[in-house]
């Protein structure tokens, strides 16, 4: 039974503490949305909890225990139709309340965003796989339900093959305070490197050093960071054109290390916890490795 004091509750309630709202320019056309952005988030994150894949689940569960929508800031509880749309549109919002709320726990000093590290993990998709050979041909075969047509394959150095979505998390990774994500975002098989070099712009300027993963020793990307004042550390996959490998300075070899541990320990929580094993909704619009130390070279 869940009462008032139930970690849902306490949890929903906390995001009324740190939600940001959104500025709007001009005026949309229809009528007003009567289900605010801040609710449809609660929605969204009650579902993800409590696994709710379904929306016909969500919906019945939420009109049965009134105590949870009430705190979602249901007054009423939306027709299916109307919570189908709403959460359909919720990616962006989502995206826009991480960074809001990682540049304010930077701004407050809560974490230290200076050194940031940035990583990607690929999640499969509930239900079917569809066929590179079939995918590319637009085929669905014959007794094929419940397929995710906006999944794409990914090869991932961890999972081999998946058909799903790739989550790009960058978090901050100063030893001395917590750490924090500072942005993210969910795509099918773009590349982490492509990623990040378009979203540079949506991280805190604070950030003055990025760690990177191996794999993403992409020049665009670093120039793109040198013009922002960024220095980039980021472990390469093959040896200089030499044929010797280049390794940092001590600097990098700490920072590196810092950067792994980082990573992993935000995307494997975050993915237990949200059971990112499985996709809970489709998207929309949607070798050891020797080191180099790019910001200084030839160091």
């Amino acid at each position: 039974m869940i009462t008032t004091d139930h970690p849902l509750i306490q949890l929903l309630a906390l995001i009324d503490m740190v939600w940001v709202a959104r500025e709007t320019v001009g005026l949309k056309r229809g009528a007003p949305q009567k289900y605010s952005e801040k609710t449809v988030f609660k929605v969204y994150l009650v579902s993800v909890l409590k696994k709710l894949w379904a929306r016909r689940s969500l919906w019945r569960y939420l009109s049965s225990v009134p105590l949870v929508a009430t705190a979602c800031g249901l007054e009423s509880m939306p027709d299916r139709r109307t919570l189908d749309r709403r959460l359909s549109e919720i990616a962006g919002q989502a995206e826009a309340q991480i960074q809001a709320l990682g540049l304010a726990l930077s701004v407050e000093a809560v974490t230290d965003a200076t050194v940031a590290a940035s990583d990607g993990s690929a999640f499969a998709t509930p239900g079917p796989v569809w066929h590179k050979k079939d995918k590319a041909a637009g085929v669905i075969p014959k007794g094929l339900h419940g397929l995710d047509r906006e999944a794409d394959w990914i090869q991932s150095t961890y999972h081999g093959w998946v058909y799903g979505y790739k989550a790009h998390v960058t978090v901050s990774v100063a030893p001395t305070t917590v750490r924090v994500v500072l942005g993210a975002t969910v795509t099918g098989s773009a590349g982490e490197s492509h990623v990040l070099r378009e979203r540079l712009a949506a991280l805190p300027p604070l950030v003055e050093t990025l760690l990177l993963d191996a794999g993403d020793d992409d020049g665009q990307l670093i120039d793109a960071c040198t013009k922002r004042g960024i220095e980039v550390l980021v472990p390469l996959a093959k040896t200089a054109a030499s044929g010797r490998p280049i390794w940092p300075p001590p600097k990098g070899k700490v920072a590196i290390g810092n950067a792994a541990r980082a990573s992993n320990l935000s995307l494997r929580p975050s993915k237990t916890f949200f059971n990112l094993t499985r996709c809970p909704f489709k998207a929309s619009g949607l070798p050891q490795p020797l080191f180099s130390w790019h910001a200084t070279p030839g160091t």
